[in-house]
């Protein structure tokens, strides 16, 4: 959770003196509520520093700690080509276009890994770039003949599978738990069969009541056709949408204690010019 990755060293590369959140996701190419969770993300590996100000400003600067890791990559980017740096392109010439497949195939750690990409990239031997928070490279002319102008011919269902295992297990999850309500619903719609069955011949308000108790149920399983039925984009809206009343809540939550004396003076103005009006008015 906490190694180094590539976006982490092109975040603090990126970082100047007139960072902010605010202005971050136009560097990265990403949305500004993607860009606060990567952010926040390096604060608590330790790297930057977030300090809000007045006027909604968040400016970002460097730690100690981030500072020390461009240094390591600003010496490490000089040195000569090794064999690590030709798995990486062998590995990208076959397919391995993210830093997840790449660390997937090549079994090293992130933070190696993010060192010698960035020397390949200063080096010229390949490209990147980013889009939605997400990295993908690109061999160069140089590259792609440093590899001695084959394209290795790969398969990588395993790794593409390894790195979006844990995307898939949510999803998984989360059709076992509709499943789960699903079969839920089912056993107490068939137990009110039965009770209607067993108590045929009551009295008709029974079987008002009865039928007035599984009307819930009924409701319950037709949202739960509906939740099932959103398209991707439906979800992928709802999940934004999600993301943004979070982020709302968290702006209103940290500044509210600015809006309460601004309210504060603003009354105390009001209630002056008020006083005075009424004092010239006697």
């Amino acid at each position: 959770m906490n190694e180094l990755t590539f976006l982490d060293l092109i975040i603090l590369k990126k970082t100047t003196p007139d960072s902010s959140v605010e202005n971050f996701g136009s560097m990265i190419n990403t949305s500004f509520f993607e860009t606060a969770n990567l952010l926040g993300t390096v604060k608590i590996k330790g790297y930057i520093d977030i300090e809000s100000s007045v006027g909604g400003i968040s400016k970002v600067t460097l730690t100690d700690a981030g500072q020390g890791i461009l240094a390591l990559a600003e010496k490490r980017k000089a040195e000569p080509i090794e064999p690590l740096d030709n798995a990486i392109l062998h590995a990208l010439a076959g397919g391995a276009k993210s830093p997840e497949l790449l660390q997937a195939q090549l079994n090293i750690r992130s933070g190696d890994i993010a060192y010698h990409v960035l020397k390949l990239v200063e080096q010229g031997f390949m490209d990147y770039g980013v889009r939605s928070a997400k990295v993908s490279f690109v061999l160069t002319e140089q590259g792609f003949n440093a590899t001695g102008g084959v394209r290795v011919q790969q398969k990588l269902p395993e790794i593409v599978e390894g790195a979006n295992a844990e995307k898939n297990g949510h999803e998984e999850a989360h059709a076992e738990h509709k499943g789960n309500k699903e079969d839920v619903a089912h056993i107490l719609g068939m137990h009110h069969e039965h009770n209607a069955q067993a108590h045929e011949g009551q009295a008709h308000h029974e079987h008002a009541e009865h039928g007035h108790h599984e009307h819930p149920h009924a409701h319950h399983a037709e949202g739960e056709k509906k939740e099932k039925e959103l398209s991707p984009d439906e979800h992928k809206k709802a999940e934004k949408q999600k993301r943004m009343l979070s982020k709302l809540q968290h702006y209103l939550v940290e500044y509210s204690l600015w809006l309460v004396l601004v309210f504060i003076v603003v009354a105390i103005f009001f209630g002056a010019i008020f006083l005075l009006l009424s004092r010239n008015g006697l």
